[in-house]
């Protein structure tokens, strides 16, 4: 195993690195390579065949290591240690982390921890076998995009020159982003719109692919947006004053061009708007890049 590689195991209620001693991963297999099921039809008499569909396999990862204990009471408990951290019932987060590059992955436990003891007592080797149902790595933290309406100029040590004004700051006037993913394929972002004052009707455009989301609402002072645009759970959630709600059904659908908008991999120019108050407009951009392997 690769020294300065570090694995650590999350299972919620329990965190921890299983590349340290007493516990060594000698093997991890299938953190590379996704698998896919190419579904095709073939015609009579045709030659080859039509390809229908392309489905991606869940990704299995198997992890073998080495327990070095020093006794084998110790061995006993970090054999449980271990059963405790891969439970059956519940999604773990496998975090990797090499040559200063960190991501991360959502799994189940398949089977294990299994043991075989070794000819010495305090030494036993273990295996275990996650399935990811979303094969796909993450990032350890998402990429978050700010457009501010105002830049402040404001600095310290603070020094007001005699007769002179002081800038607290400026006025943007760009209301474009260009948000980059880092992924080879399509990927969701998380959009908030944030209201500095009332406004109504705010929207995100991509200025290449001419799609847009815009949202009918009326917005005031503190007020947050937050739209998800994954596939299989969009959301688009209101809070204002302490309270949260669902406005999924307040989507502009008239127009044709409304999309619950992706990033296509490399960069992507984003406009952002309002139809009345765009002035009291501010955006967050939120982006968890997707990745083969690590």
């Amino acid at each position: 195993m690769v020294t300065d590689r570090i694995i650590i195991i999350n299972n919620g209620p329990m965190s921890m690195e299983i590349t340290t001693k007493p516990y060594y991963v000698k093997e991890i297999k299938g953190i590379d390579g996704l698998e896919s099921t190419i579904v095709t039809s073939q015609g009579f008499n045709q030659s080859g065949a039509t390809i229908v569909n392309t489905i991606t396999e869940p990704r299995i990862i198997e992890i073998s290591g080495q327990i070095n204990a020093d006794s084998t009471q110790q061995m006993q408990y970090m054999r449980s240690k271990l059963i405790s951290l891969f439970p059956h019932s519940r999604e773990l987060t496998l975090y990797h982390y090499y040559g200063g590059s960190g991501r991360k992955i959502s799994a189940m436990v398949e089977k294990g921890p299994t043991f075989e003891p070794d000819n010495v007592s305090t030494i036993e080797s273990y295996s275990v076998r996650l399935k990811a149902g979303n094969p796909y790595w993450e990032d350890i933290e998402e990429v978050k995009y700010s457009v501010a309406n105002w830049i402040p100029k404001l600095h310290f040590p603070l020094i007001v020159p005699v007769g002179e004004k002081i800038v607290f700051g400026v006025k943007n006037a760009s209301y474009i982003v260009n948000v980059q993913n880092n992924s080879s394929m399509e990927i969701p972002m998380k959009i908030v719109f944030k209201a500095n004052g009332a406004l109504y009707g705010p929207q995100l455009f991509n200025i290449d692919t001419r799609e847009f989301i815009k949202i009918n609402c009326s917005m005031d002072y503190g007020d947050r947006l937050t739209v998800d645009t994954k596939k299989d759970k969009p959301k688009v959630t209101y809070e204002s004053g302490g309270s949260t709600k669902s406005y999924i059904d307040k989507i502009d659908l008239v127009g044709g061009g409304h999309t619950f908008l992706k990033l296509k991999p490399g960069e992507n120019l984003l406009r952002y708007s309002a139809e009345e108050g765009e002035n009291s407009l501010e955006l967050e951009i939120y982006v968890n890049n997707k990745y083969e392997g690590v």
